[in-house]
């Protein structure tokens, strides 16, 4: 038998296996290295690679494309480029954020023009693009914009006469149905009263007109109606003046009260805090695109009534939802309709919404979040709604579209998604993501897609390239693509998407994150057709010179996968470590 000292010389015995292993899924292309523990831990791996399948999507925006898909001739050109360097799927945006549709719909008005490009009226890009597909042998995906109905450019150049954008969208015209956002207002009370007064929310400002307003420098204003109030680290008032002081420590500040209603004496505390208010989402737009309620039936039917027209006329291949399958983020949607959603949800009376989460506010007014003690059921029931959702409109893709493949786009960032609402992860994923109770892991709705799409968008390829950069190996497109392909535990087939725009023409980038996209999950997404693709094609020609066929393609394929996956679980067998990689927020939003 041997002893503990001997048993850990002969563990150690020999080189070590490196951490990093070479990785062509596109032979022609340089090598990469990835890091072997994480990357092909799926099925859905093993499968595709015994069977010499593999996703190869080129994505076309509905708006940046308009000049290069508005003739039967252009498409035919297009499509026969696209089909001869080795694309095998072409995914086309047919419902833009606006809202408006590059097919004659009857629920909203054509995309006539956009940024000084244009479609010729009556001409029905998506026809042609189905005809010529199914001609050339690429699968053919429609793309829709689910929640998205209106986009701030257009509503900002609306009364312009010369907008290069058109109508703003349905959604700028029904305020009834946009989502509404919980806003914090900052404000102050001083020492024990009950009164909260206004204050400003940008921090050393030259003008304003709330109550108060805070400054970490000594203020200009002197005289007159304002008083001067000067504050410690812990926001205890040390002085009330009628002049500003000359100077500050790091740390302290000056509160400048404007209403002499305010009463202020040495010794009392001053404390931040905000107070809630709901706005539209037209309102102060934060977002490119104007976010709906996913929570409003009628929106719900909308989003249906679109999908079940695209589907009925055209027959496509596939349907994706873009990334506006989702709610306006954490903020949202707190509308009366959605309290009284959620408080026949709990079964409960709420103090709204201070039982879901209030903003807190700091001395720099930046906000955190104080979460109520129905947070947590708050994240769970918006995913949820979206969950039960997507198996809605799957039904209705099998209906009108026997056999078209259902999937969505999303951000690579799982850790991302709980403030969108949208779980595009498998119901049994099992993860330290805070967010991850029991009741959110079971709206996973991975298992009512198809085909998953995420947006790697990172310029590094490999963890491995960020570690000689000095950068976070979370904002990899490796890292990305094994995230993606983790979360969604062989319920879907996994697609790791990137952007042109990304590399700025360089093609060795490019080259590099698209080994990466394929070594990581089944596939590689190319976003946009727009993004200077003149200089790409060579590239695309040389990594897909050995023709594969898609994995979605293979009817029944997909249900063989699960069910592998279904017996490990049951078998109780150890997977992979999960990797806790932090992608950047917002990547690929």
């Amino acid at each position: 038998m041997l002893s503990a000292m001997a048993l850990a010389v002969t563990l150690q015995a020999g080189p070590p296996i490196p951490r990093f292993q070479p990785a062509a899924p596109f032979p022609r292309l340089p090598w990469i290295r990835i890091d072997q523990r994480f990357a092909g831990g799926s099925f859905a791996d093993d499968v595709c690679r015994l069977n010499d399948l593999q996703g190869r999507v080129l994505w076309i925006d509905g708006t940046a494309n308009l000049d290069k898909i508005n003739s039967n001739a252009k498409i035919e050109s297009l499509l026969a480029k696209i089909a001869d360097v080795g694309f095998n799927t072409v995914v086309l945006d047919v419902k833009p954020i606006v809202g408006r549709t590059l097919y004659p719909s009857r629920y909203t008005d054509p995309m006539n023009s956009w940024k000084g490009q244009s479609m010729p009226k009556g001409f029905d890009p998506v026809r042609e693009f189905r005809k010529v597909t199914k001609n050339l042998g690429l699968s053919f995906f429609v793309s829709l914009n689910a929640f998205s109905e209106g986009h701030s450019y257009a509503k900002r150049d609306a009364m312009k006469p010369d907008s290069l954008f058109g109508e703003p969208g349905w959604g700028y015209a029904h305020p009834e149905h946009q989502s509404v956002v919980y806003k914090p207002v900052p404000s102050f009370r001083i020492g024990l009263s009950t009164r909260l007064w206004s204050l400003c929310p940008r921090l050393n400002p030259d003008r304003w007109s709330e109550d108060g307003a805070l400054f970490d420098k000594p203020p200009l204003r002197e005289g007159g109606e304002a008083t001067f109030v000067e504050l410690d680290k812990r926001l205890s008032v040390v002085r009330v003046g009628s002049r500003p002081p000359e100077g500050l420590s790091p740390g302290e500040r000056i509160l400048v009260l404007t209403n002499r209603a305010a009463t202020v004496v040495p010794g009392n505390r001053v404390s931040l805090e905000t107070t809630p208010r709901y706005a539209l989402t037209s309102e102060d737009q934060d977002q490119i695109p104007l976010m709906m309620n996913p929570l409003d039936p009628a929106v719900q039917e909308r989003v249906v009534r679109f999908v079940k027209e695209v589907c009925d006329t055209y027959r496509p291949d596939g349907l994706l939802f873009d990334d506006r399958f989702r709610f306006h983020g954490l903020d949202a949607d707190f509308s009366e309709l959605s309290r009284g959603l959620f408080e026949k949800h709990v079964h409960t009376k709420l103090r709204w919404p201070d039982d879901v989460y209030r903003y807190t506010l700091k001395p720099d007014l930046t906000s955190g979040i104080d979460p109520g003690p129905y947070f947590d059921s708050w994240l769970a029931w918006r995913a949820g709604v979206l969950a039960r959702f997507a198996a809605k409109v799957r039904q209705t893709v099998m209906a009108s579209s026997p056999g078209a493949e259902f999937g969505i786009y999303a951000g690579s960032w799982y850790g991302d998604y709980a403030k969108y609402g949208s779980n595009y992860a498998s119901a049994a994923l099992s993860a330290g993501f805070p967010f991850l109770t029991p009741l959110y892991q079971r709206t996973g709705f991975a298992a009512d897609l198809d085909v998953l799409i995420t947006g790697c968008y990172y310029s590094l390829p490999t963890m491995e390239a960020a570690m000689k950069n000095n950068a976070p190996i979370g904002r990899t497109v490796e890292a990305a693509g094994d995230i993606s392909d983790r979360v969604a535990r062989d319920q879907c087939w996994v697609y790791a998407g990137i952007q042109l725009a990304d590399f700025q023409g360089d093609t060795g980038a490019a080259a590099r994150a698209i080994q990466a996209a394929a070594a990581t999950t089944q596939g590689v997404m190319v976003f946009d057709l727009s993004h200077d693709i003149d200089k790409y094609w060579p590239l695309f020609r040389d990594a897909f010179a050995h023709k594969a066929r898609a994995p979605h393609a293979v009817r029944g394929l997909l249900d063989e996968v699960r069910k592998r996956r279904h017996d490990w679980d049951l078998k109780g067998l150890k997977e992979k470590p999960f990797p806790i990689l932090e992608g950047a927020p917002g990547s690929g939003f």
